[in-house]
């Protein structure tokens, strides 16, 4: 892959989140879209945007609520690019969302790998190359909120670690964030600190992604200076930078999801993992095979129930598996008129394109697709 084949998916993937044209990212001119919800779009995203600034450089891409359009354009015209995204320009959008009652919240550098310097790094430390299944018992452990998502565990895919005599002292995983790209964090030990582990770690896992046929991204805030020098050296270069801002009533939720340790939500979704965990899964119906009762409706996924548990037709709750590991990723809720009855799917390791398959199996019935963020 190369570095203009990157730099293009990249802009894909955001025209998809900012509801525009890749090449909108490319012109002179700045651009002002309305956002729109995506089924593509990057999965921790909260769709539509209230507004979205995003700059690769040559210009602004705003992707924003109809109610701000012509403010935002006008904003955005004003000034040079870097401009709009600093202070004290940004107290013009706090002055004018407070209306709407919407407040800038969120500012980062995201950065892409220079395939032309991208290499494996290497540290003193024994490095491992970690699968889901290696790493799942550190998400209980603070040390590594910035490695690992404990709000969307089934994101995680890969990680790298580094072990001093057994014990994980520096840890970098990634998340599928959408299906062409994936992210990376990073984590080390205080007391293993600029001893060149961070960069290790992060390159091997570009490395790594890069050779699964994804692409791997960075995020930081900009005054994060430590994680900028990691990037850097690890291979990476800017890429584009973004401000997003939100609606203050989302203002606690969004800040509760992304710091507190427990909320109710939360609470579903592991419960929900502990009653899986705890369950056998019976495939009685694999992929490809047709419907005991109607032999045209073939199964497009292994399609099961957990053993010794009870949906409301008295039989095990069902659930799908697909391809993507054993983390749950959405389930669905059914409502059924003709059987007078409601029931929930547990969707296990389904990717996006999988999760499209099941929902048309729904149609004659109400099915609501509730995704796990």
């Amino acid at each position: 892959m190369t570095n203009a084949e990157i730099l293009r998916i990249a802009m894909e993937q955001h025209a998809i989140d900012a509801n525009c044209r890749p090449e909108d990212f490319l012109r002179d001119d700045n651009i002002v879209v309305i956002s729109k919800p995506h089924k593509d779009a990057r999965r921790y995203l909260n769709l539509p945007f209230f507004c979205d600034l995003i700059s690769y450089g040559k210009n602004i891409v705003a992707s924003v609520d109809e109610r701000v359009y012509e403010f935002v354009k006008n904003y955005i015209n004003t000034g040079n690019t870097s401009s709009r995204f600093e202070t004290p320009g940004i107290h013009e959008l706090t002055n004018e969302f407070a209306k709407y009652g919407a407040i800038p919240m969120f500012m980062a550098e995201y950065w892409l790998p220079d395939v032309d310097i991208l290499k494996p790094l290497d540290c003193s430390y024994e490095m491992r190359l970690l699968e889901r299944e290696n790493f799942k018992k550190y998400y209980n452990m603070p040390e590594w909120n910035n490695a690992l998502s404990k709000n969307r565990p089934h994101l995680d895919t890969l990680a790298f670690g580094a072990y001093d005599n057994g014990k994980l002292i520096g840890l970098a995983a990634c998340s599928a964030d959408c299906d062409a790209m994936w992210q990376i964090g990073i984590d080390v030990l205080p007391g293993y600190r600029r001893q060149g582990v961070a960069a290790a770690l992060t390159s091997r896992l570009a490395v790594e992604i890069l050779a699964r046929g994804k692409v791997p991204f960075y995020c930081c805030a900009w005054s994060n200076l430590s994680s900028v020098r990691n990037a850097i050296k690890s291979g990476f270069r800017p890429a584009w930078v973004e401000h997003t801002a939100i609606s203050r009533k989302a203002e606690t939720p969004v800040l509760e999801k992304r710091f507190a340790k427990k909320n109710n939500e939360d609470d579903f979704w592991d419960t929900l993992d502990k009653l899986v965990a705890d369950s056998k899964i019976i495939i009685d119906r694999p992929k490809d095979t047709p419907h005991p009762k109607y032999p045209d409706s073939i199964y497009p996924l292994d399609y099961g129930y957990l053993e010794n548990t009870t949906s409301p037709d008295g039989s095990g709750i069902d659930i799908w598996k697909g391809s993507a590991g054993d983390y749950i990723d959405a389930i669905i809720c059914t409502v059924d008129l003709k059987k007078k009855d409601s029931e929930i799917k547990i969707l296990i390791g389904c990717t996006e394109e999988e999760k499209q398959l099941i929902i048309p199996k729904y149609e004659s019935m109400k099915g609501l697709l509730i995704r796990r963020v």
